[in-house]
């Protein structure tokens, strides 16, 4: 059965602080629809909008309402000490893992940098400590090659779980699995989910688990539901149409099962949330 993790929403106050409470309470309700895990502070989770100390509160609350999740913490950051510093932290916490970004501002370096930089993080490791490293070129502008792949498996094969791959290419995911048996693959794309199971990868994380973890849970099972993964495949498209942070918050707001505030800057609230819902609605009885 392969995997399923929320890339989860990281639930805010009025004002724009974290409300912990409501993330948990989030937790709880994901767990129940038969997730395997959560992402806190990843893409979704607007891990680079929040302040280092409120990442690190976000890992605390999230590692003390687990329950049965996994918790994979998003950690990247463009500074390497501030990466560093939040992946030891989340790792020592009780954290089963951290999903670091390649570094992605100052690209000059190229494949020596990017792996120079991930070889770096893991010297500084706990001895158990895991990693899993997040491709999504859509956002970093940066690859994570089989060059720097094989290099990091060559040095520190002990850190290296697996790989979540965003680039919304079903064909490099099927050639990350078959290259890297010995490493957990993970889409990000939920329009790919039933290929990616069907060529080998361990699971998904994915942002519209927060919204649709029943369709998901089914798809994952069985990934030959051409019929639910169609309908996954509109809801992905419809929460892209705005924005995902925003049209999945505005969901969440209106259905349950608990209020998680606006995004964070630069992301704009939803323009039409009722609108939003109403979409979700009319795609089909699996996203109910």
């Amino acid at each position: 059965m392969a995997e399923l993790h929320a890339a989860i929403v990281t639930p805010t106050d009025a004002s724009g602080r974290f409300d912990a409470p409501a993330l948990q309470t989030l937790m709880r309700h994901l767990a129940a629809q038969g997730l395997d895990g959560v992402v806190p502070c990843g893409t979704t989770g607007e891990g680079p909008s929040f302040a280092l100390a409120e990442r690190k509160r976000i890992f605390d609350a999230a590692i003390a309402g687990r329950g049965s999740l996994t918790i994979v913490a998003g950690t990247g950051c463009q500074s390497f000490a501030e990466t560093a510093e939040l992946t030891v932290y989340a790792l020592t916490q009780g954290a089963d893992a951290a999903l670091v970004l390649p570094p992605f501002f100052y690209k000059q370096s190229g494949e020596a940098g990017v792996l120079a930089w991930y070889r770096a993080l893991c010297d500084v490791l706990p001895s158990n400590g895991k990693i899993i490293l997040y491709h999504i070129p859509p956002m970093t502008s940066v690859a994570i090659t089989p060059t720097v792949i094989d290099g990091l498996i060559a040095s520190h094969p002990q850190h290296i779980l697996g790989i979540k791959d965003s680039a919304v290419d079903a064909a490099h995911t099927a050639m990350l699995c078959s290259r890297y048996p010995q490493l957990r693959i993970y889409t990000g794309n939920a329009p790919l989910l039933g290929q990616a199971v069907i060529d080998g990868a361990a699971g998904s994380i994915l942002a519209i688990a927060n919204i649709v973890p029943r369709a998901l849970r089914m798809l994952s099972d069985d990934p030959t539901r051409h019929d639910v993964q169609h309908e996954v495949a509109a809801v992905d498209a419809l929460v892209r149409k705005v924005g995902a942070v925003s049209t999945i918050k505005a969901i969440l707001n209106q259905r349950g099962p608990v209020a998680v505030g606006q995004p964070l800057l630069p992301q704009l609230p939803h323009p039409d949330a009722a609108r939003a819902l109403a979409d979700l609605h009319q795609i089909g009885s699996f996203t109910q």
